[in-house]
C-alpha cells in the first residue's frame, strides 16, 4: 500500500445517492481511503445513501425554502467548507451548467492549480457550461478528466483542453454472498437507473419489453431506481396490463443482489457517460444488452462475447436482441461465460494507479 498520508483529497458531488457518478465519487472515496489519503467529501444535497469514506461537509441541510436565500447560504457554505478542507487536492464530480454559478466558484472559491474537472456524460454541457470563458477556466486546473474514450475524444474536438485525460470508472472487489430466496422466487430481467424518461427511457423499455411477450414466458422486469416519472410508469404498467410482470422496486440499496439473480441485464438509455451498471452487472457474471449509444457501451459489450450490443435507439432490435439472449441457449451460455474476465481493464487496481499519479504529480 502507498502511504500518502500527507496528502487531502477532497472529492465534490451533488449528493451521494441514486446517480452512477455519486456512487462512483463514494467508491472513490474509499480506495482513496485505502491507499493511504485523507480524504473529505463536500455534498450539496442532504442525501447520503452510498458507504464512504472521509470527512463530510453536508452542506444540504437546515436549508431556505426560498430560492434566492438558500442559492446565497450554500455559495457561503461551500466557500467555508472549501477553506476549512484545506485539501491538496479537490475533484469535482458535480453536474456543472450553471454559469453564473459555476463562474463564481470559480472566481472566489476554487483554486485552479488544485481542481480536477471530471466529465461524466456524453452531454458535455452538463459539466461545462456554455460560453469560450470556460475553455480557459478549465485549461488552467489541474485537469479535466473523461470517464469514456468517445467522451474524451468529443473534448477534443471542442475545446482541445492541454490538461485533458481519460480514466475510466471502475469497480471494487465485492463478497459474493447468498441473498433471500423471497429475491429469487421469479425469474426476470432488470433494468437499473434513476426514472428519468427522458435519459433511461424506461417507458419504452417496458413496451419493449410487452412486445417481446417475454411476459409469456413467465419472465419479469424489474426495474431498480427512484425518479420523477415513477407515476406515469406505474400509469403505463396498468394501461399495458403488465401489473404482475413489471416491478419497478425503486432505490435499492444492495442492487447488486437483484442483477446476481437476473436472466440478463439491459440498458435502453439514450445518452450515458461510463455506465457502470453494465460492469456491475458483468462483475456478478449477468450478460448485458445494450443500445450502441454514446457513450461508454461499446468500450465495455463485446457483442456476442459478454453481451448484445444493439444498434441505437432502434427498440425493434432491442426486442429482437431480448428475446435472443433468453431463447438461445449457447449464446447464452457464452456471455455468462465471458462476462468476469471480460473487465479485468475496469478494476481497481489499475485504474487508482492512475488517480494516484495524476493526485501526486
Amino acid at each position: 500500500m502507498l502511504q500518502n498520508s500527507k496528502k487531502k483529497i477532497c472529492i465534490i458531488v451533488d449528493c451521494l445517492s441514486g446517480g452512477g457518478a455519486e456512487k462512483q465519487a463514494a467508491n472513490f472515496s474509499k480506495s482513496l481511503h485505502k491507499y493511504g489519503f485523507l480524504v473529505a467529501i463536500i455534498s450539496l444535497k442532504d442525501q447520503v445513501t452510498y458507504e464512504y469514506e472521509g470527512e463530510l461537509y453536508n452542506l444540504g441541510q437546515r436549508e431556505s425554502s426560498i430560492k434566492i436565500i438558500k442559492q446565497v447560504q450554500k455559495f457561503l457554505a461551500f466557500k467555508k467548507a472549501y477553506k476549512k478542507c484545506n485539501a491538496d487536492m479537490y475533484i469535482d464530480f458535480r453536474s456543472r451548467s450553471r454559469f453564473l454559478m459555476e463562474y463564481a466558484l470559480h472566481k472566489f472559491i476554487f483554486e485552479a492549480n488544485k481542481m480536477i474537472m471530471m466529465v461524466h456524460s456524453y452531454q458535455i454541457e452538463w459539466h461545462i457550461p456554455k460560453g469560450n470563458i470556460f475553455k480557459k477556466i478549465y485549461n488552467n486546473t489541474h485537469a479535466v478528466v473523461s470517464v469514456s474514450e468517445a467522451i474524451e475524444e468529443k473534448l477534443n474536438r471542442l475545446y482541445a483542453f492541454k490538461n485533458q485525460l481519460y480514466i475510466p470508472n471502475y469497480i471494487t472487489t465485492e463478497k459474493r454472498e447468498e441473498i433471500t430466496t423471497l429475491k429469487m422466487q421469479d425469474d426476470y430481467i432488470i433494468a437499473v437507473g434513476r426514472l428519468q424518461n427522458d435519459i433511461k427511457q424506461f417507458d419504452r423499455l417496458i413496451e419493449t419489453y410487452h412486445a417481446s411477450k417475454l411476459a409469456d414466458k413467465n419472465i419479469k422486469l424489474y426495474v431498480c431506481g427512484d425518479g420523477s416519472d415513477k407515476k406515469s410508469l406505474e400509469k403505463l404498467i396498468s394501461t399495458l396490463q403488465l401489473e404482475q410482470h413489471v416491478k419497478l422496486l425503486g432505490f435499492v440499496e444492495n442492487v447488486s443482489d437483484y442483477i446476481r439473480y437476473a436472466k440478463f441485464l439491459v440498458l435502453s438509455s439514450r445518452v450515458e457517460g461510463f455506465p457502470m451498471v453494465l460492469i456491475e452487472a458483468l462483475q456478478q457474471k449477468t450478460p448485458v444488452i445494450s443500445f450502441d449509444c454514446k457513450s461508454g457501451p461499446s468500450e465495455i459489450i463485446q457483442h456476442k462475447i459478454n453481451g448484445l450490443l444493439v444498434e441505437d435507439q432502434n427498440f425493434a432490435k432491442l426486442k429482437e436482441a431480448m428475446i435472443l439472449l433468453i431463447e438461445n441457449l449457447d449464446l447464452y451460455a457464452i456471455c455468462e461465460q465471458n462476462a468476469l474476465s471480460s473487465i479485468k481493464k475496469f478494476t481497481e487496481i489499475p485504474t487508482i494507479q492512475k488517480w494516484i499519479e495524476l493526485i501526486t504529480t
